[in-house]
């Protein structure tokens, strides 16, 4: 039984009254030490339960199951608060990532429903789930049933609320947060005690998103697989401009955070940036002991009495400054926000805070004694201007640092305006000078730009080309591909490679190879040409020999077939499929070695496959000329054949590409000229007669 199951099981066992709260806390707790043991199995060796009652509370389960669909994680979302909380007490990471893990509860709110929530306000919100755990205080996502949303539910943990201290901070960080009216920083709908246990809570508005350092760590980690390109490193600088103009704001409120780290900042779903976590916040020019003052004078009061105290150090050791790693209350001030500030533009140019160690001890001496590693030893393409601002907000002197958030933005800023600058320029240079012909389209169907290619290959006026739209330059039997090529591109399929001619202004036409890229959401074409007009000629040209060649090969008598450099055959002639007897696909793909022919010599002997004319042309890469062979067809029939082999050499004339061997059928041939030697030999006896006789007497003389 897993501890989704576990849980419910107690669960349902607490509501069917088997178990009391104080059983269902401790039986839980000691669960949560011997979890090889079914919390079922442990209820009844602790005598709680008896066998009889955990059948009746495994029929409750299974019916809850059944009720959703087998998850367990659904019927505990749906328990009551108070369960849920006390559940979220229990110090076990099992627990804690069911109850973060639950989900939202079906919780519509009708109009016949509003007017009960707005007439008891404590009935108001239901706890969904556990969002987050931290210090002193805990997050759940919370139904707000007045107004039918999600919202962000903080209140102390159950161990933290006795103490005075905590609970004094936990209202200020509701009051400041309260009272920082700023897009950077999450709206707070109310703050209210329970009724149930008079503890105070707060509701914030619910941001979706991920940290500010899981994106850095996420963007990094791409980076390091070869996979991440600069430009995506400005959203996460933008986002920190952000931050940094957040806590300006909150400055000119005389509002310092003392808390910033990426992990308090969330980039939303929708492009919001949020700093979270005001609970260190106080305000300066203050005594310590009166830091917990409101930010509205109407509403004076102090709220902490001694928030933090001389020798301590509070906030995040990795991203303290180093005078807050010294405990150094009485110095804290918007400078220390600005090293902050600092520590989160160091984690999104290297992935990590500046300072790790072993332990919070070695972390916080190195943020008092030691300077933090440039980042350009961590990732040597940090921008050097970037490096340069980084490492001065995390000076260790305030007073060498930024002067205030604002600068520091602005610093950010005006390199970011620079480098925008400069690659701009370097884009214009690159579109004015280069031979390829550049452009950027609309989806609208007409240029927007074109650099001066245009003019030089085509012969039209820049004006020309962008007041007609660009089908009425394209050649009419290209302009159906070219459309479907359009739609492909505008349906965001990616980089798009296809060919098309151009008429140019004196009438011609021109061939060009396009390489285009969408941008849907400025509805625009980036693309570029190159003029392959002289390699189309080229291929025209070549495949018009091509045809030429195959008709001289086709008529002549002779056998034809060309051989790639591996020896097997690549085509054949007509005359060469008569020939042997084959047809063209029972020839090519052969080579010198197929145990298919059937070869001899003259004598009537094997002729060896490695002596075949090719093989020795592919062997040496010297011509062999008229070799006689006999190769027996398919029907067994013998033809002869004298054989010419040619090499046939790449561009570079020496390396071999293959053989072309020619051949003719001389079988005809070889039957006159054995009928000729028969006649000859017969001749020659009838006039000398046979070796050893003596020719009859002819009663003349015979004429020498």
């Amino acid at each position: 039984m897993n501890t989704d199951r576990n849980l419910l099981f107690a669960v349902l066992a607490l509501q069917a009254d088997f178990l009391d709260p104080d059983q269902f806390i401790k039986a839980c707790t000691l669960w949560t030490t011997r979890k090889h043991v079914a919390l079922p199995q442990l209820l009844i060796e602790l005598g709680w339960m008896n066998a009889t009652e955990r059948s009746d509370v495994e029929r409750l389960l299974e019916r809850t199951l059944r009720k959703y669909g087998g998850e367990a994680r659904a019927g505990l979302a749906v328990i009551a608060d108070d369960v849920k909380r006390s559940l979220a007490a229990l110090d076990d990471d099992d627990i804690q990532r069911t109850l973060c893990d639950l989900p939202d509860p079906d919780a519509p709110t009708t109009l016949a429903t509003i007017h009960e929530h707005i007439s008891n306000p404590r009935d108001r919100y239901s706890v969904s789930r556990l969002h987050a755990s931290g210090g002193i205080g805990r997050i759940w996502v919370a139904r707000d049933l007045t107004f039918g949303r999600n919202v962000a539910l903080k209140e102390l943990r159950p161990e933290r609320a006795s103490l005075p201290a905590h609970r004094a901070r936990f209202l200020q960080e509701a009051r400041i947060t309260g009272q920082l009216e700023h897009p950077g920083i999450v709206p707070v709908y109310e703050l209210a005690v329970r009724a149930a246990d008079q503890e105070p809570f707060y509701t914030m508005r619910f941001v979706k998103g991920r940290t500010l350092s899981e994106a850095a760590r996420a963007w990094h980690q791409t980076r390091r697989q070869a996979q991440g390109e600069m430009l995506d490193l400005l959203p996460l600088l933008n986002a920190f401009i952000t931050v940094c103009n957040t806590i300006a704001y909150a400055h000119s409120r005389r509002v310092i955070h003392r808390d910033l780290k990426g992990e308090n900042v969330v980039m939303g779903d929708f492009g919001e940036v949020v700093v979270l976590d005001w609970g260190l916040a106080k305000l300066v020019d203050q005594k310590p002991e009166a830091d917990a003052a409101s930010l509205d004078a109407d509403n004076a009061g102090p709220i902490d009495i001694g928030l933090t105290m001389q020798g301590q150090a509070m906030g995040t050791p990795a991203y303290m400054a180093p005078e807050q790693a010294s405990g150094r209350v009485d110095i804290i001030d918007r400078c220390t926000d600005i090293y902050g500030l600092g520590a989160i533009l160091y984690e999104v140019l290297t992935g990590d805070p500046p300072f790790s160690g072993q332990d919070t001890e070695e972390v916080l001496r190195k943020v008092r004694e030691e300077p933090p590693r440039p980042p350009r030893e961590r990732w040597p393409d940090v921008p050097p201007a970037l490096e340069s601002i980084c490492m001065r907000a995390l000076a260790k002197q305030p007073k060498d640092r930024f002067a205030s958030a604002s600068e520091l933005a602005t610093a950010v800023q005006s390199w970011q305006e620079v480098e925008r600058r400069e690659a701009q320029e370097e884009r214009d240079r690159f579109f004015t000078l280069s031979l390829d012909m550049l452009n950027i389209a609309g989806f609208d169907g007409y240029f927007k730009r074109v650099n001066p290619a245009f003019e030089r290959t085509l012969g039209y006026t820049v004006e020309e080309v962008l007041a007609a739209p660009y089908l009425s330059f394209i050649h009419p039997d290209d302009v159906e591909r070219t459309i479907a090529e359009a739609q492909k591109i505008a349906s965001g399929t990616g980089t798009v490679t296809f060919e098309n001619r151009y008429r140019c202004k004196d009438g011609s036409y021109r061939w060009f190879l396009w390489t285009a890229t969408p941008y849907p959401t400025r509805q625009l074409i980036y693309s570029a040409a190159k003029d392959i007009t002289d390699r189309k000629l080229a291929e025209e040209a070549l495949r018009k020999g091509a045809e030429r060649y195959r008709s001289v090969i086709t008529a002549m008598q002779d056998g034809i077939l060309v051989l790639d450099a591996d020896g097997s055959i690549r085509t054949c002639n007509p005359s060469a499929e008569r020939i042997l007897g084959l047809t063209a696909e029972q020839i090519i793909g052969r080579t010198a070695v197929d145990p298919r022919w059937r070869a001899i010599h003259d004598d009537g002997s094997p002729f060896p496959s490695d002596a075949f004319p090719v093989a020795e042309t592919l062997r040496t890469g010297q011509p062999c000329s008229n070799v006689v062979m006999g190769v027996y067809k398919p029907d067994d029939t013998l033809t002869w054949i004298s054989i010419n082999s040619e090499p046939a050499f790449e561009a570079d004339g020496t390396t071999l590409s293959g053989v072309v061997a020619s051949f003719e059928d001389i079988t005809e041939r070889r039957r006159l000229e054995e009928a000729l030697r028969q006649a000859s030999t017969e001749l020659a006896i009838l006039r000398h007669g046979r070796p050893g006789e003596i020719p009859p007497a002819s009663g003349q003389p015979e004429r020498v």
